[in-house]
């Protein structure tokens, strides 16, 4: 029962010494509580000042999910080798559940007499009297924070449960104001993750750039773990039937749900996933995995910064293969310059000064001067030959540099008879290729997108060029599958024969969901010459 209070008495001496009263030291809490910036330490301090204001023996604060289950659990009371023989925590099933379903306060003498309890699993510390309330914060159930076994009395009172609204209540304000600055700093994270990865984009070669932008995003974000991949080396993650769709749906920015979850192997852990998709290289993955809940990674869902991560990474991506090949092109052009001026003027002159020489040999009268002569004729004669198999070199690798813009080509000619531009995407350092297979190359495209015009009836086909230990050209499309009596008598065997003569193999597949997959795998060179 409560009783109303006495009127104050005159302050005396000794009223400094007397312990502070409960409703001190609620107000001390929860003066405490406001102290407390970090979202984390302030959760630990209030579940040990409830159990301590309360005289409770166990706590915990169970917060809630968007499925109503628990997104995380903070305990005070079981030791962690209790935790541990005690296996998975709660679930808020039985007379936890019972506040979660209707959130309101709770008090209960001994919770295995309760209508809902479920007992408790194996090795769990005995428990009997109950109290428990929800969190609100702006409107919403934050979670839910439990008490049990009141150490001085059988069961919790009337003032345990006001006491423990009260400092929930306070707890709401100081867990929304430390939300919020979590939320502040998680979000100038990601933001500064993705301004330093596109800066590194925009001075460096993406083959250089991205081990360092892997780098800064394990550093910055804290992750566990940090891969970036083309999507055809992740295909033993996430299936090969995505990794195509994928492939051929470079808009789609975010794998979310079930498909982001299918990477971690229990709700404790957190992925996310970001396809970077730049027409001018192979689509990839950024993977980001923590060995924690969400709690504090991300200031919003995870879709929307994943959003925010895949449109800026993508953009960065595609400038910075936009500016290598335009520095190809420029080499290309040059190699091309100068070829020209090789022929043009060093040969012409050297072969005019070589007739000038041999004009005057028969006006010299001196056999040694003669010979002389003669012999700086033939120096000439081999520089010219020297020079012409410069040219050659310099004309030879001109069919490798200009690999991607011939790959555009063929995909802007094959665009007609399938009625819609093909997307293409290379990467690797190609241009280091031998020409040879660089003829190759463009031969196998030519057929596959000639097979998927005349058979397949697909609505997209991309073409993917990866260059790296070896040679890897894909051509998948959406359509209908091959029929079976066109694999065996269309051009498809030269694929397969253009292939063996590298060394390597070409395989043709349908695709489960709808559609067509070439996959032509040659190493970088032929095995006689390695």
């Amino acid at each position: 029962m409560v009783t109303a209070s006495q009127p104050a008495s005159p302050r005396s001496p000794r009223d400094d010494d007397r312990s502070p009263s409960p409703d001190d030291a609620l107000l001390t809490a929860v003066i405490d509580l406001s102290k407390d910036l970090a979202l984390r330490p302030l959760l630990h301090r209030f579940v040990e000042t409830a159990v301590d204001l309360t005289d409770a023996e166990y706590g915990a604060l169970g917060i809630l999910d968007a499925d109503g289950g628990f997104e995380d659990l903070v305990l005070h009371g079981i030791d962690a080798e209790t935790a541990a023989l005690i296996g998975d925590g709660p679930h808020g099933k039985g007379v936890l559940g019972a506040i979660i379903h209707e959130p309101h306060t709770l008090r209960v003498a001994d919770i295995s007499r309760h209508p809902e309890s479920v007992g408790f699993p194996p090795n769990h510390p005995p428990m009997s009297s109950f109290l428990g309330c929800p969190v609100v914060i702006r409107g919403q159930v934050y979670g839910n924070i439990y008490l049990t076994n009141k150490r001085s009395a059988n069961q919790f009172s009337n003032r345990d449960e006001r006491v423990l609204e009260a400092l929930a209540a306070a707890a709401a304000s100081a867990i929304a104001h430390a939300r919020t600055l979590a939320e502040a700093e998680a979000r100038e994270r990601w933001q500064r993750a993705a301004a330093e990865a596109v800066a590194l984009l925009a001075k460096l070669p993406p083959k250089q750039a991205w081990p360092a932008v892997v780098e800064r995003f394990d550093s910055i974000l804290t992750a566990d773990h940090v891969e970036y991949v083309p999507v055809h080396r992740m295909t033993e993650r996430l299936g090969q039937d995505l990794a195509d769709d994928l492939a051929l749906r470079p808009d789609a920015r975010f794998l979310s749900g079930a498909k982001a979850a299918a990477l971690v192997d229990d709700a404790k852990r957190s992925a996310l996933l970001v396809p970077v998709t730049a027409e001018e290289a192979s689509p990839s993955l950024l993977l980001i995995a923590w060995d924690r809940a969400l709690l504090s990674i991300a200031p919003e869902p995870l879709e929307a910064v994943g959003q925010m991560l895949s449109d800026r990474l993508s953009v960065a991506t595609l400038l910075a293969h936009q500016h290598a090949e335009s520095e190809r092109v420029a080499i290309l052009e040059d190699r091309d310059r100068i070829a020209q001026d090789l022929h043009d003027h060093v040969i012409q002159r050297l072969f005019a000064a070589g007739m000038r020489v041999q004009s005057v040999m028969p006006l010299v009268g001196d056999t040694v001067a003669s010979e002389k002569l003669d012999a700086v004729v033939t120096d000439l004669d081999e520089t010219v030959t020297d020079v012409r198999r410069a040219i050659f070199d310099l004309k030879q690798g001109g069919v490798a540099l200009a690999l991607a813009r011939s790959i555009d080509q063929l995909a802007q000619q094959g665009s007609d008879a399938l009625g819609f531009m093909p997307s293409v995407a290379v990467g690797g350092d190609y241009w280091t290729l031998d020409d040879t297979l660089v003829m190759d190359i463009l031969a196998v495209v030519r057929e596959a997108l000639s097979n998927a015009a005349r058979h397949a009836g697909a609505s997209a086909v991309r073409v993917a060029l990866d260059v790296g230990e070896d040679v890897r050209l894909k051509v998948t499309d959406d359509g209908v599958g091959l029929p079976e009596h066109v694999e065996r008598r269309s051009g498809l065997a030269h694929l397969v024969a253009r292939a063996e003569r590298w060394g390597g193999s070409c395989t043709v597949r349908v695709r489960p969901r709808g559609g067509t997959a070439v996959e032509w795998r040659v190493p970088r060179r032929r095995p006689t010459e390695a």
